[in-house]
């Protein structure tokens, strides 16, 4: 795996309450992390990408929020 570095990353997470915002945003890089592992990079060097969105029906507690986060984050610059 090549590595990945994320100058910025901006999040929006409406309708969640702030506490919740701030624990998912903890919880990010850890599932990042496991969401990566035994993936190759596809992402190109300053590319912006666009993980789309996630309907928050789907998921309000923080870390099954991070983890849809991070697996739509490695979808995006990677491959198995």
């Amino acid at each position: 795996m090549k590595r990945l570095v994320i100058d910025r990353l901006d999040l929006d997470l409406r309708g969640v309450s702030p506490a919740t915002a701030h624990t998912v945003a903890r919880l990010l890089g850890p599932a990042l992390a496991r969401a990566m592992r035994g993936r190759h990079i596809d992402a190109a060097p300053a590319q912006r990408i666009d993980a789309g969105r996630l309907g928050m029906a789907t998921a309000t507690e923080p870390g099954v929020l991070a983890s849809q986060i991070a697996e739509r984050i490695a979808h995006r610059t990677s491959r198995a």
